[in-house]
């Protein structure tokens, strides 16, 4: 733990200049990328963890027992436990101040839950059931399951992780073509959109939405749009031109509503809305659309996510027992997540190349990174000799 504390720069910089080393290894190539997260649970009890309902129902056990001692107390006359009521009933008095004061700071800061221990982390669906976790994410190159990339956070989701997971990969493999894949947890407009471009393909499922029982093929997949004029054309032919502009939560967006609703024959089957049948178009709509399709005719390379990711975690979580964090703080856990990566990445290298031939890359790289800073050196050596030189010709010559 002290290791940790002391080394949190320098392990994060290991981990990273580890990765660049594997670059240059040929042991990652940043083809194929794929993103998943996993909970490990917090050095922290569930008993010390708080959300205004939990307090809630403290506060009427705290006031039940409350009254109940006061009972006794009323109806007792030995003088010893009359004292010792009174202790407890002193010490529920404390109780309640701290819960009142745990009430107050979720007010104030707006949380949702608070965890006494370990303020950073929080409440999370672990397993099947809530434990107090952070979430552990990765990047795991497809070649030989390296991790490229490590985070931990304490988002209950994968939601906000993906622009962030893309952009560090890309930190390492630059503007090098990558294919990148997500499961539908990372399913984000705007991290969607913030992540592709020229070089980065994102392959991720969407979400399901709630499907109409009343639809009957009047599912909006069965909508067509009409790039062209700007409309939307329904399955039976009927026109939903644009109608106006929107924003929510950050995303920009298009109306399209039907013309035809109140002489169509099929409306009932087609919506319950009393205004008619319409359709939101999101402004990036065809880049969503187009990574649907790239998922779907790829559906090979993207069937291949579960067996990449699943190797660090399985190794970590299940070979070596690792499923809770020794430390406390966010960047502590973080710390300690970079220190584990590398040690599974270490492991995993020795277990490719050997000790003997690991041994030999890192002779030959320490050879070249030498050599090349001596003729840097040289170079610079021989840059300010000329320049001396040149100085002193033209002190001559004037």
């Amino acid at each position: 733990s002290a290791f940790m504390k002391n080394n949190k720069t320098a392990i994060k910089k290991l981990f990273k200049e580890f990765t660049l080393m594997l670059k240059g290894f040929g042991l990652v190539d940043g083809q194929i990328v794929a993103i998943d997260g996993t909970k490990l649970k917090a050095n922290s009890s569930k008993k010390q963890h708080f959300n205004a309902n939990i307090i809630s129902k403290k506060l009427e056990h705290i006031d039940e027992k409350i009254d109940s001692y006061l009972r006794d107390f009323l109806t007792e006359d030995n003088r010893q436990k009359k004292q010792e009521i009174t202790e407890r009933l002193e010490a529920y008095q404390e109780r309640i101040h701290e819960l009142q004061v745990m009430k107050q700071e979720l007010k104030e800061t707006g949380e949702k839950q608070l965890c006494v221990t370990d303020p950073d982390a929080k409440s999370m669906k672990n397993n099947g059931k809530h434990e107090v976790c952070f979430n552990v994410q990765t990047a795991v190159d497809s070649k030989y399951k390296l991790i490229v990339d490590c985070d931990t956070v304490n988002d209950v989701n994968d939601q906000g992780q993906l622009s962030n997971m893309v952009k560090e990969t890309k930190g390492t493999f630059h503007n090098q073509k990558t294919t990148v894949l997500a499961d539908t947890g990372y399913y984000n407009y705007l991290e969607i959109i913030d992540v592709v471009d020229e070089s980065t393909e994102l392959l991720i499922k969407s979400q399901k939405g709630k499907q109409n029982k009343l639809a009957n093929g009047f599912d909006r997949t069965n909508f067509s749009y009409d790039t062209i004029n700007d409309r939307y054309i329904c399955p039976l032919g009927y026109e939903l031109p644009f109608k106006w502009n929107g924003k929510q939560n950050g995303k920009e967006y298009k109306r399209y509503t039907c013309t035809n609703f109140d002489t169509c024959g099929q409306k009932e089957s087609c919506t319950s809305a009393k205004g008619g049948r319409s359709i939101t178009r999101l402004k990036d709509e065809e880049v969503i659309e187009q990574i649907t399709k790239n998922t779907r005719s790829q559906s090979d390379i993207y069937k291949q996510r579960g067996a990449i990711v699943e190797h660090p975690f399985g190794t970590m979580k299940r070979h070596w027992g690792y499923t809770y964090f020794l430390t406390r703080g966010l960047e502590s856990v973080n710390t300690e997540t970079n220190l584990i990566c590398l040690a599974y990445n270490f492991k995993r290298v020795i277990k490719i190349k050997g000790v003997k031939e690991l041994l030999r890359l890192f002779r030959d790289r320490a050879r070249r990174k030498f050599l090349c800073t001596r003729f840097i050196r040289v170079k610079l050596y021989k840059s300010r000799f000329i320049a001396c030189l040149n100085k002193q010709l033209l002190d001559r010559l004037t």
